[in-house]
C-alpha cells in the first residue's frame, strides 16, 4: 500500500466527528432505556396485555446490545493493534495509520463477518415488524444497508472495502461509530413502534412532554435537515396535530410523529419551533410547545503542504479557517508577529517581521465556552524581487524597431500567486558609441528622448545595457533589480 501523510486537521476533524457520534449514541441509548423501563412498568401493571410485547422488545435489546458490543470489540482490536495492549479507543495515538485497520477488517476477514452480523440483525428486526409498516421497514433497510457500492472506472468495490480499505485508522473507527449510531437509532425506531401497540388507556401517565428527535443537528449545505417531532406516552388512537410556523406537519403512519423537512440552502445556525396539540381522554386539547436548532456548514476539506506555510511581508495574505461542526461566527483567530483581520470570505494575515515566525491560533465557542482548537506556524518571507523587462524580454536579441516602439522598463514577478504591482523608479541606459560607453539615466519608468536617441544610433550587432534599475512594490520596499542585456538584431 502506498504510504501517505494524512493532514493533522483531517485527523482532528475525524476525531471530532467520532466524539459527536459517541455523544449522540449516549443520548439515544438514554431514550431507549426510558422506553424499556416504561415497557417493564407496563408489563408489571398489565402482564396480560403487555407481557408478550415486553418479551419481544427484550429480545430486540439483547440482539442490539450484542451487535453493538461486537463492533466495540472490533474497534478495540484495531486500536490495540496500532497502539499496543493498553490502547484506548477514546485516546488513539496512531490515528493516521493506514495499515492496521485494513489488516484487522480485510486481511483477517472481520469486515465480512461484521457484514454478515449486520444482515442477520436486519433480518431479525424486519421479521418482527408488521408488513404494513412500510416507512419503518424502509428506514431499517436503509440504515442497515450492506449492499456493495456502485462500480466506478471498471472497479467493483465491496461493502467491506468501501468501509475499511485505504483509510486512516481514525476514519475507520469513526465509520464504525456511525454504524453503532445507526444501530441504536434503528433500535429506537423499532421499540417505539412496539410501544405504540400498548393500549394507553390502561395506564396513567404523569409526564407528558414534546420531544424532537433530529436525524442529525449538523448538516452540510445542500443536504436536507430532517427531524421527528413526537409527544411521549401518547394514546395511539389519538393522532396529534403538530404545527411548525403555523403549518401542519404530515404524520408518519404508525408512529403518530410529525416529519419536519427543510432544505439547507445557507450556512449558519437555524432555530425552529412549534406546538403539539394533544387530545386527552376527556377530550380536552392540551398544547405542548417545543423549540429546536440545527447547524448548516459548507462541505469542506483541507489539504495543507507541511513545508510551505509561508506569509509574505507587506501583503494581505488570505487565510481560510474552519472548524468542523462550528459556525464561522463562533470562530476566533489571533496572530503572533502580526495582525489578522476578518474578511468577507475568510481572514487576512499581515506579518510584521521576517526575522521571526508567525503563529496563528484558532479558538471556537462550543456550548458557550471558548476552547482553543490549535496553533499553526508560518514562515515570514520578503516578496521576491521582480524581473525587469523591455518588450517582455530581459536579455537576448532585440530589433531596433522593437526598442523604438516601447514606452519604458517594466517589472513583475512571473507566476506569483499574489496581485503584486511594482513601479520602476529609475534606470540607466548604456551603449558603446565611438569606442566609448555612453550612459543616459532617468527617473521613472519611461524612456527619455536622450535614451531614444541612443536607440536610434544602434546598428546590427550593437550591445545595449539597462542597469541600476530601482523599483518599488506594493509592500513598500525598494529593490535593486538585475540588469537587462540586449544584442541588436
Amino acid at each position: 500500500m502506498l504510504a501517505l501523510n494524512v493532514d493533522k486537521s483531517v485527523v482532528d476533524a475525524f476525531a471530532l466527528v467520532n466524539q459527536g457520534f459517541m455523544e449522540t449514541i449516549e443520548n439515544i441509548n438514554s431514550q431507549n432505556q426510558s422506553v424499556y423501563s416504561n415497557f417493564n412498568n407496563a408489563a408489571q401493571e398489565n402482564p396480560e396485555k403487555v407481557g408478550a410485547l415486553n418479551h419481544t422488545v427484550l429480545k430486540i435489546k439483547e440482539r442490539t446490545d450484542s451487535l453493538y458490543n461486537y463492533i466495540t470489540h472490533l474497534k478495540e482490536m484495531i486500536v490495540q493493534k496500532a497502539d499496543g495492549p493498553g490502547g484506548r479507543v477514546d485516546s488513539i495515538v496512531n490515528s493516521e495509520d493506514l495499515n492496521y485497520a485494513e489488516e484487522i477488517m480485510m486481511t483477517k476477514n472481520n469486515g465480512t463477518l461484521l457484514k454478515k452480523a449486520l444482515e442477520e440483525y436486519r433480518t431479525f428486526l424486519l421479521s418482527n415488524v408488521d408488513t404494513s409498516q412500510t416507512s419503518l421497514i424502509a428506514s431499517i433497510s436503509n440504515s442497515l444497508d450492506t449492499s456493495n457500492p456502485p462500480g466506478k472506472e471498471g472497479k467493483t468495490p465491496t461493502w467491506e472495502s468501501n468501509k475499511f480499505q485505504g483509510y486512516p485508522l481514525i476514519a475507520v473507527v469513526t465509520l464504525m461509530s456511525k454504524l453503532q449510531s445507526d444501530i441504536r437509532n434503528t433500535e429506537s425506531d423499532v421499540i417505539s413502534y412496539y410501544y405504540t401497540k400498548i393500549d394507553a388507556s390502561s395506564f396513567k401517565f404523569n409526564n407528558l412532554k414534546a420531544q424532537v428527535i433530529p436525524k442529525s443537528s449538523y448538516v452540510l449545505q445542500g443536504d436536507v435537515y430532517e427531524a421527528k417531532v413526537i409527544i411521549s406516552a401518547i394514546d395511539t388512537t389519538a393522532v396529534p396535530e403538530i404545527l411548525v410556523n403555523g403549518n401542519k406537519l404530515p404524520i408518519i403512519p404508525g408512529e403518530n410523529a410529525g416529519l419536519y423537512k427543510v432544505t439547507a440552502n445557507a450556512e449558519g445556525t437555524f432555530n425552529w419551533k412549534g406546538v403539539i396539540n394533544y387530545k386527552t381522554p376527556s377530550g380536552q386539547i392540551v398544547p405542548y410547545r417545543f423549540e429546536q436548532e440545527y447547524q448548516v456548514a459548507k462541505p469542506s476539506m483541507t489539504v495543507s503542504p507541511t513545508r510551505m506555510n509561508i506569509l509574505y511581508l507587506g501583503l494581505p495574505n488570505p487565510i481560510s479557517v474552519s472548524v468542523p461542526g462550528i459556525s464561522s461566527r463562533d470562530i476566533q483567530v489571533t496572530m503572533k508577529n502580526g495582525r489578522i483581520d476578518r474578511a468577507a470570505d475568510g481572514f487576512l494575515a499581515y506579518p510584521e517581521k521576517i526575522t521571526e515566525k508567525a503563529y496563528i491560533t484558532v479558538s471556537a465557542t462550543v456550548d458557550k465556552v471558548v476552547k482553543q482548537m490549535g496553533t499553526v506556524e508560518f514562515r515570514v518571507k520578503k516578496v521576491p524581487n521582480p524581473i525587469a523587462t523591455v518588450a517582455g524580454k530581459n536579455e537576448g536579441l532585440i530589433t531596433k524597431n522593437e526598442l523604438m516602439v516601447e514606452q519604458g522598463v517594466f517589472a513583475d514577478i512571473p507566476d506569483f500567486d499574489f496581485d503584486m504591482k511594482f513601479k520602476v523608479l529609475s534606470f540607466v541606459v548604456s551603449t558603446s558609441k565611438g569606442g566609448f560607453m555612453v550612459d543616459k539615466a532617468t527617473t521613472g519608468a519611461k524612456f527619455t528622448q536622450e535614451q531614444r536617441d541612443l536607440f536610434n544610433g544602434l546598428t546590427r550587432g550593437s550591445r545595449l545595457y539597462i542597469d541600476n534599475i530601482v523599483a518599488k512594490g506594493d509592500d513598500g520596499l525598494t529593490r535593486n533589480l538585475s540588469a537587462i542585456s540586449f544584442k541588436i538584431n
